[in-house]
């Protein structure tokens, strides 16, 4: 009897404990979870997230709800975007260094460009972009210039708009890859993940190759369906894997590190994750899909 109480306790405690990540260097802690409540109701699926950094705000695409959620530095709820009959499935966001914002829409196949300020909402111009006509708008990052790389799905490539959101250049284009995210460093490299084929790539900024790891396995280091990543200021590349529910964690050869998180429901814990955003302060957003909420690490 003592030995089945015993392991009871055990259990218990594993899952009720505040989930950490050790490695080499310090642990990785949950901070906090934003998922619904009183005031903005039931989180539907999550699209994307972005931190502004001039702004001091997190925001957060509530797909299902056709919304874009904000919240202050202490990730207290601020306030919600409807634009009416604009937005039907908000999915990648981000904060143009103007102010505006970007949002993907896959509905309209392109991006959608919001200035709050200006309170007007129009389409990306694409007018100078090649084969504009089958653009298909996938994920999309920002570097330090405020220069803007959007996933082309429908042509395997990377584009880049300029700070003013006009269209520079196409910078990648890889006929057998299909990119799924994308990153870009601060020191302007650009990283890439392709999910169908478990791998991860880096490119400098002219669109050379220099680093490619990973690999779908059962190993440590190899992935069964990744979905996302990331690069903190050290350097580190964070991989969110959507079936295993953990974080991979890279150095900058591509060599493992260390993972964290588990499968699971409480705090800390991953189901499902999709999305992956480190903001200046490497702080690490999580979009938990099947939790319907944002995990906050640090």
């Amino acid at each position: 009897m003592i030995k089945k109480s015993l392991l009871f306790f055990c259990i218990l405690l594993f899952l009720i404990v505040p989930l950490k990540a050790y490695s080499k260097e310090d642990a990785i802690n949950i901070i906090t979870t934003l998922s619904g409540n009183q005031d903005i109701g039931m989180l539907g699926l999550i699209g994307g997230v972005f931190f502004d950094e001039n702004k001091n705000r997190l925001y957060v695409t509530d797909s299902s709800n056709c919304r874009i959620l904000s919240y202050d530095s202490e990730f207290n709820y601020l306030s919600a975007l409807h634009p009416k009959g604009d937005l039907k499935n908000p999915t990648s966001i981000l904060g143009a260094i103007d102010g505006r914002f970007l949002v993907v829409e896959p509905s309209k196949r392109n991006v959608v460009v919001i200035d709050v300020a200006q309170k007007s909402i129009n389409s990306l111009d694409l007018a100078e972009v090649p084969d504009s006509d089958t653009f298909n708008p996938g994920r999309m990052a920002i570097d330090s210039d405020g220069n803007i790389y959007i996933i082309d799905r429908a042509n395997n490539r990377i584009l880049v708009f300029n700070s003013n959101l006009k269209f520079n250049k196409e910078v990648i284009r890889e006929s057998k890859i299909i990119f799924n995210d994308i990153k870009v460093g601060k020191q302007g490299d650009i990283y890439t993940l392709s999910t169908l084929e478990g791998i991860a790539r880096k490119y400098d900024r002219s669109g050379k190759k220099i680093l490619e790891f990973g690999g779908r396995g059962k190993g440590r280091d190899e992935f069964s369906f990744p979905t996302s990543l990331a690069v903190d200021n050290k350097g580190l590349i964070y991989i969110v894997d959507q079936h295993k529910n953990k974080i991979f964690v890279f150095d900058r050869q591509g060599k493992f590190v260390f993972n964290f998180s588990r499968p699971g429901w409480i705090e800390g814990c991953l189901a499902t994750p999709s999305y992956i955003f480190i903001n200046n302060s490497d702080t690490i957003f999580v979009v938990d899909r099947d939790n319907s909420r944002v995990s906050i690490f640090k």
